[in-house]
């Protein structure tokens, strides 16, 4: 029997008027299978993915427009004996709508988030 695996995601947009100042915005998603989320050419997009039991997500994820781009990924610390915690990041580098696909290495859902870059 498989258990339920928790995910969290978290968009991280900053503004881009002066290099040295930046103003933050963060949305949280813990639960969901999927999400649609929005931001601005240049920002950066942070996908934390978590999972309980054997198996991690894969990278790179399929993303399927070039208005985003997979930057790297990443273990959150500290690591608990439940399974691994992952952090995605992404580049917001056009206009455009990107579906990004996480898939698991075991039999776990397939995740998929939606990026609408304006």
């Amino acid at each position: 029997m498989r258990t339920n695996h928790v995910r969290v995601a978290t968009l991280a947009l900053l503004g881009l008027a002066l290099p040295a100042c930046h103003a933050d915005r963060v949305v949280a998603v813990n639960g969901r299978m999927s999400r649609t989320l929005s931001t601005q050419v240049g920002s950066e997009v942070d996908i934390t993915l978590g999972t309980v039991g054997p198996g991690e997500y894969a990278s790179p994820p399929s993303v399927s427009s070039p208005s985003v781009r997979f930057v790297s990924v990443s273990y959150v610390s500290p690591a608990v004996p439940a399974g691994p915690t992952q952090l995605f990041r992404f580049e917001a580098v056009s206009k455009g709508r990107a579906v990004i696909v996480f898939r698991h290495t075991d039999d776990d859902p397939v995740v998929q988030d939606t990026i609408d870059v304006r």
